[in-house]
């Protein structure tokens, strides 16, 4: 299993951050370079102050020559089932990529906090990334490297810097909103 962890302070408040991360993530995909969309699927309510979420990413991404026999480009993406809860400003998540799928297990949270005297809010992305070996069979083992540490190593970097850019797509929405 492997641990990943971002912290972002952005200069707008707590509830309008939480909000428009929540309810307006597909306007920010122009921001997002390897985006290529985020569709909401699912979106339910209940009385308790709860949402559930369920997103589809789909990324254009350069594959490389090594991996295209493997990877296709509809394969470069997941779905984001993500469950939030307005009195604690935490959103618990769980991703499930395209690209298999019964491999590659990611799951964390996401909590947002006040920050800079109310004035902003600090924003927590956790998770951890696990890579079951025996259900990689589908990568060709001629690649001479040990598929799972590459995965891992990918997927855990590139899991933060898309949130990353969001936080920036996020402020990027905002300013323009002035």
């Amino acid at each position: 299993m492997k641990p990943f962890k971002s912290v972002v302070i952005v200069k707008y408040p707590l509830d309008l951050v939480w909000t428009t991360i929540r309810d307006r993530l597909p306007e920010m995909v122009p921001m997002l370079g390897d985006v290529a969309s985020i569709t909401v699927l699912d979106r339910r309510e209940d009385s308790g102050g709860i949402i559930g979420l369920v997103n589809e990413w789909r990324l254009r991404l350069n594959i490389p020559t090594v991996l295209s026999a493997v990877v296709k480009p509809e394969m470069l993406g997941w779905i984001d089932r993500a469950e939030w809860r307005d009195v604690t400003h935490k959103c618990r998540w769980a991703i499930e990529p395209f690209f298999l799928t019964e491999a590659v297990r990611c799951a964390g949270t996401t909590v947002y906090e006040p920050a800079i005297g109310g004035r902003g809010a600090r924003i927590t992305f956790a998770g951890a990334l696990d890579i079951d070996n025996a259900r990689l069979g589908v990568i060709p083992t001629s690649l001479g490297i040990p598929v799972s540490a590459a995965l891992e190593m990918l997927v855990s970097t590139l899991i933060p810097k898309n949130f990353r850019k969001t936080t920036d797509a996020l402020a990027k929405l905002l300013g323009d909103a002035k």
